[in-house]
């Protein structure tokens, strides 16, 4: 997969070197001037442009658009279909899925004006991430998200900004677990605070038994954003 074989800025990602091979994740620039009725989102089904349609902001409707349309190419490429005629469902939580046989797993997450794609064909994977604003409120979503052992962590660094990006990081982890067990916020299983992520050590958390099977490292997002990606066992 190459970022010539679509219309849009897709690029791979660097993964931690102790990632597993089937993993991959791409990111993806999304471009607001493009007009939604372009040949760029062609691919895109009746009810993918009834959705897009529905937004009330352009900015909205391009990180939808742009996401399902590159998306589609990557399955595309990944299982030798057309990208126009591939088949996406959602299960009863809402988490999309591949309806074709040997479908791989994948998510999706985007932010202003960047997303990402993870792909799998051996196990789940769950991705996040968020544009990480220096002016965010972090401590009125903390109670939402933080488990004990995170707030602690958090506080005990020595300056506001330092917390807020290490806010970022802990939130973007947790999304990326919950978004690979399928439940995504306020799941029944399990929850964000339910379980820590925090301290990391080096690009991996450290995941307490309550988050499952799975692993959550951080990725090299963009300057102004944090992302995550966890797979499970």
């Amino acid at each position: 997969m190459t970022a010539t074989t679509i219309p849009f800025d897709i690029q791979p990602m660097p993964l931690p070197a102790d990632a597993p091979i089937d993993v991959r994740v791409w990111q993806v620039q999304i471009d607001f001037s493009a007009p939604l009725d372009s040949a760029a989102y062609a691919v895109m089904n009746a009810s993918e442009r009834a959705r897009a349609a529905r937004f009330l902001r352009h900015a909205d409707a391009a990180r939808f658009a742009t996401l399902r349309c590159a998306l589609r190419h990557v399955l595309a490429a990944d299982t030798d279909r057309d990208a126009a005629s591939l088949i996406l469902d959602a299960d009863d939580r809402g988490r999309p899925f591949l309806a074709h046989p040997d479908a791989p797993d994948f998510n999706v997450s985007h932010s202003g004006a960047f997303g990402l794609i993870a792909v799998s064909r051996e196990r789940r994977v769950g991705v996040d991430i968020e544009e990480a604003r220096a002016t965010f409120k972090w401590r009125e979503l903390a109670p939402a998200v933080l488990a004990d052992m995170d707030r602690r962590e958090i506080e005990g660094l020595s300056d506001e900004p330092a917390q807020n990006a290490r806010f970022f990081d802990c939130w973007t982890a947790k999304e990326a677990v919950l978004k690979a067990h399928g439940v995504g916020i306020g799941g029944a299983a399990i929850t964000m605070t339910s379980f820590s992520v925090l301290p990391r050590k080096g690009d991996r958390y450290a995941l307490t038994r309550e988050a499952g099977a799975f692993v959550a490292v951080s990725l090299e997002a963009p300057c102004g954003y944090a992302a995550a990606l966890s797979w499970s066992y």
